[in-house]
């Protein structure tokens, strides 16, 4: 337990992401280290050491899965993640075409998936997976736009591809008729008696009406029509495998995910939306992808099964006494709501809300107290059953 990651010195002002890991776009710092180290370059100089034989036989230099703290105040991008066999080819496709790191046109920076879920620290609202077309096509057409109608037809086709038809017309619309159709469409929601006054957290035309307002002259704001609205409530869950078109519009939650950073953009963004290879990657079937299961460890121990090999992730709850863990993997401990003390064979650390501790296998049993929680990212073998 010698290592206590630790992020750039605060800015001052609101900060939408917490990154902890090492991740190369934004590698944990090692706190009060002489030598000014990421946590990326102490694993590298050791992997046996840091992650164990297992990983490090297998030619990892790094932590495979990444940790972050999300502050959703605005609607983020519609977005998809792609599996292992497209972010590999996707990757080499790009690397061929001499696409530069961080060019603008560029969609996979690295060969790795991006399997990520999310537990919600605040009540959460996001879109996650397609409705039933016939459901989308009916609140479309609520809407009475002219030019609309192909989308309507599109999502009311037979043979079972009418959101992949749609999602295609919508995506490929010349600028000239992106903005008509939202215009028509900013119109057409100002017009429906108390838009945007639902108190209703899935109510999805309130979201319309936000995002024609956030994203002016971009139609994918009737994502909400396409897409579930779900809700998550302080400790709900909600997993996001390849694929699966998704947006976070509020709240804020611990997320973990495969150390990737492969977005596919479909929207709701100023950003390079490649529609060939986001159509590619989606996976049309309606209905929200399983839950995360949510599985009692002990007393103060609960985590978050995704079913993910990349990461797993617990949350130690030590209000009401001392808990346990003997991380068997390389682990990164975040402590939110408070001050927490982790107490191991050579030593221990305290930690308040945004501070994490990196253990490397070995370095446990460890005792945590304190009445702030202790979020446990993991890779996705090393809790205990």
């Amino acid at each position: 337990m010698a290592w206590r990651p630790s992020l750039d010195p605060p800015s001052g002002g609101p900060e939408a992401e917490l990154w902890i890991g090492t991740h190369p776009s934004a590698p944990s710092l090692v706190a009060d280290d002489p030598d000014g180290r990421t946590l990326a370059d102490v694993i590298a100089s050791d992997p046996s050491r840091w992650l164990g034989e297992d990983l490090a036989s297998s030619g990892a230099t790094a932590l495979p899965f990444l940790l972050k703290v999300l502050a959703i105040g605005a609607p983020l991008s519609l977005q998809a993640h792609p599996s292992t066999s497209q972010a590999r080819a996707g990757f080499d496709r790009e690397e061929a075409a001499g696409l530069r790191p961080g060019a603008d046109r560029r969609s996979y920076v690295d060969p790795g998936p991006k399997p990520e879920s999310l537990v919600a620290l605040t009540t959460t609202v996001a879109l996650c997976g397609f409705r039933d077309p016939r459901d989308s096509a009916d609140l479309v057409a609520e809407l009475g736009i002219d030019l609309l109608v192909p989308l309507v037809a599109f999502l009311r086709g037979a043979g079972g591809s009418g959101h992949r038809s749609a999602m295609a017309w919508l995506l490929r619309l010349d600028e000239v008729t992106r903005l008509e159709v939202s215009e028509a469409i900013a119109a057409a929601v100002a017009r429906r008696p108390r838009v945007g006054q639902s108190s209703d957290p899935i109510d999805p035309w309130r979201w319309v009406a936000e995002l024609v307002v956030g994203f002016p002259g971009d139609p994918t704001c009737l994502a909400p029509l396409l897409l579930h609205v779900v809700r998550l409530a302080a400790g709900e869950a909600l997993h996001l495998p390849a694929g699966n078109l998704h947006a976070y519009l509020h709240g804020s939650g611990v997320e973990i995910m495969a150390a990737s950073d492969n977005v596919l953009r479909g929207g709701l963004t100023a950003k390079h939306v490649d529609v060939d290879e986001l159509l590619a990657v989606l996976q049309f079937e309606p209905g929200r992808p399983p839950a995360p299961v949510f599985k009692n460890l002990g007393t103060g121990l609960s985590s978050y099964d995704s079913g993910e090999h990349a990461y797993a992730l617990a949350v130690v709850d030590s209000s009401a006494g001392p808990v346990l863990i003997d991380p068997a993997g390389p682990s990164l401990l975040l402590a939110t709501g408070g001050c927490v003390d982790v107490a191991g064979p050579e030593g221990g650390l305290t930690i308040d809300g945004g501070d994490a501790i990196f253990v490397a296998p070995g370095e446990g049993p460890l005792v945590i107290t304190g009445s702030g929680r202790l979020w446990w990212a993991t890779i996705g073998d090393a809790l205990p059953d």
